[in-house]
């Protein structure tokens, strides 16, 4: 027997309308302006304009670097970014320079003088001369400075001056008939990077 019972009314689904809360909407956007940041920021001083800082940490722990390197200019040496060599003719033959120039602060320089064969003979006045010379060009001091000395069939000297908060340390090389100054400006005294000048700096060609 079929009876018609009252159906027991359904229970209505409870929706909640709660409104967003605005602090947590505030540190969510917040939270996600510092990821594109720091993707922003990462892509930009890695691929598009990367800091001096950086590849100045990159060149000294040799991660990076340039390689220049010319039998005719007779040495190679590996700057911190892409080089410009230049060339300027004189009595004695031609001066070359190749220099790397991160930023402002950062500057990489190595030049070949030919000198007259006798320079080699009075390499102490020659080697102090230059080296005030470098000093005088920058309006530097001289802050440091070793002594001349023959190397087998090369005259070494190491100076160091200083303007304001632009330091350069600088190694002169002079053989029988050419000079090689190599020298690096940085914004503080420490002498890494221009170690690792120096540590790539090969002399080419006869001696």
């Amino acid at each position: 027997m079929i009876t018609d019972e009252p159906a027991e009314p359904l229970e209505a689904i409870v929706v909640e309308s709660r409104k967003p809360n605005p602090i947590g909407t505030t540190i969510a956007w917040i939270g996600l302006a510092i990821v594109v940041f720091l993707v922003v920021s990462w892509v930009w001083t890695r691929w598009i304009n990367p800091s001096a800082g950086g590849t100045i940490s990159r060149y000294v722990n040799n991660n990076g670097g340039v390689v220049f390197e010319d039998p005719n200019d007779q040495f190679r040496v590996t700057m911190p970014t892409q080089w410009h060599r230049s060339a300027q003719p004189g009595p004695d033959g031609t001066t070359v320079t190749v220099t790397s120039e991160p930023s402002s602060e950062y500057s990489f320089t190595v030049t070949k003088t030919p000198e007259p064969d006798t320079a080699l003979a009075s390499y102490k006045s020659s080697l102090n001369q230059v080296a005030g010379q470098l000093a005088a060009g920058a309006g530097a001091s001289i802050v440091k400075q070793s002594e001349p000395i023959p190397i087998l069939d090369v005259a070494v000297k190491e100076v160091e001056y200083q303007k304001g908060n632009s330091f350069w340390h600088a190694r002169i090389e002079l053989l029988k008939d050419r000079l090689y100054t190599v020298v690096a400006k940085t914004p503080t005294n420490d002498a890494k990077a221009f170690h690792r000048l120096i540590n790539s700096f090969q002399i080419l060609g006869p001696r």
